[in-house]
């Protein structure tokens, strides 16, 4: 019987000893996560710039992007023997000739140096198609493109394919502005590219417009 005793007075006191006690555990609250906002950063598009008769032109943000976007979407499917003045004074023709070796359509839009744009083929008197070989040219009292102000850094955007892609649609709910809408400039620039409208030719030159 003292043996008994014995062994529960031992283990009633490691059962104590050891912690077996029940206690009641206070959480801790967590401290609060602190979240690092990292501002976006806009790229920096490097400005196009351009030198004619000793004097440099550079474009601004706006019109320069758009030329690299331009020149991202360039294509030479179709090859286009291409020509062009790039130092006209105010009043004088606009000198750009083209010949394709396909038959096709050019179209030519000029971005001014407020990145205004205006498509000058196809006009009224030229509906801008070509057969193979077939020259085009700009200088001439029959087509009246004479080059008027702003002065400054101009963009000759040249644009031929087999099959018409029009520039500007306007009928029903799917119309389209590539004149001036970027968003629709690129995107059929980029169908053009892609030959939905067969073999295609897609450039961009500069022109400096004096007074």
């Amino acid at each position: 019987m003292l043996k008994l005793k014995q062994i529960l007075l031992i283990s009633t006191t490691l059962l104590i000893m050891s912690g077996c006690a029940t206690k009641e555990v206070v959480q801790q609250p967590l401290p609060p996560r602190t979240v690092q906002v990292v501002p976006m950063v806009t790229p920096i598009v490097k400005p196009e710039s351009h030198t004619f008769a000793g004097e440099t032109l550079t474009a601004t943000p706006k019109v320069s992007a758009v030329v690299k976007q331009i020149k991202a979407l360039s294509s030479n499917s179709a090859y286009i023997d291409l020509n062009a003045n790039q130092n006209v004074e105010v009043g004088n023709f606009l000198n750009i000739s083209a010949t394709p070796n396909l038959d096709g359509y050019l179209k030519l839009i000029i971005i001014d140096p407020n990145g205004e744009r205006k498509l000058v083929l196809p006009n009224g008197i030229h509906n801008g198609y070509l057969q193979a070989n077939q020259r085009f040219y700009t200088n001439n009292n029959q087509f009246a493109l004479k080059t008027t102000k702003p002065t400054g850094l101009h963009y000759v955007v040249v644009v031929f394919s087999e099959q018409n892609a029009r520039m500007i649609m306007q009928q029903g709910t799917n119309g389209y502005n590539a004149i001036n809408n970027d968003h629709d400039l690129f995107s059929i620039l980029q169908s053009i590219k892609h030959q939905n409208y067969g073999k295609s030719h897609i450039s961009i030159f500069p022109m400096r417009i004096y007074q």
